[in-house]
């Protein structure tokens, strides 16, 4: 049943992609996570990365696979020199209104402007890319990475109520409060990423989508293994 399934699923996955614009016949393999809000979009990160990095060793290949994800925002900050709050502000998404952006033009505190930080953001995410080998953690990565022909892109997502329950849990939040963090967590991603992919539908980015509240980490884990394999991202 394994091979069959593994068989089928090199049929399915075995052709090039041919997306508008450029291709990138060489940089990667990169797989991108992108999660909703409460869905554990570093954990499966971390253990996708430690399994892939197994199955290369044990076909005789040292190179391991590497996860990135907060090291994306410390990276960036770094290189544009930004302080801990507006760092902070980065991590979570945020934006500023017209007047906080006044109120710091007249501050002594540097702040680069929007458009400076993403594309910091993507300069680090595409560099990492070329590098290969590497599984990243929401940023747009999936649109950055899009042209790569030996890219594998996953959305995670879950119901709003499941989401909810989980975020209360682990941060100690009822679930009205939870819900309404995982609501305004995911405005605020889809915010950061529509600079990047320009209100187009998630079907235009993504490979496949797997549902947090179905499926467990393991399940998840080697689904993405069996469509890694298929695609020659394990040597």
């Amino acid at each position: 049943m394994d091979n069959l399934f593994l068989k089928y699923m090199r049929e399915r996955t075995g052709r090039k992609k041919s997306p508008e614009g450029p291709t990138f016949e060489s940089p990667g393999p990169v797989i991108t996570i992108s999660r909703e809000y409460g869905c554990p979009g570093r954990r499966i990160a971390r253990q996708l990365a430690e399994t892939l990095t197994q199955k290369n060793k044990a076909r005789g290949n040292n190179r391991e696979w590497r996860w990135i994800s907060k090291e994306i925002i410390e990276e960036s900050a770094r290189e544009l020199k930004l302080s801990p709050s507006l760092m902070q502000d980065l991590s979570e998404y945020k934006e500023r209104s017209f007047f906080e952006n006044l109120a710091l033009f007249f501050s002594d505190e540097y702040y680069p402007s929007d458009v400076k930080i993403k594309n910091t953001i993507a300069k680090f995410i595409y560099n990492a890319s070329v590098e290969g080998n590497v599984v990243i953690v929401g940023r747009a990565a999936e649109a950055i990475t899009k042209n790569f022909v030996n890219s594998l892109h996953i959305k995670l997502k879950a119901p709003l109520e499941w989401r909810a329950r989980k975020v209360a849990d682990a941060q100690g939040m009822t679930i009205q409060e939870a819900r309404r963090e995982a609501l305004e967590m995911d405005h605020r991603r889809a915010a950061f990423r529509n600079y990047f992919e320009k209100e187009r539908p998630d079907i235009d980015y993504f490979d496949i989508f797997y549902n947090c509240a179905t499926l467990s980490d393991e399940e998840i884990i080697e689904s993405i293994v069996i469509l890694a394999e298929s695609r020659g991202f394990v040597v």
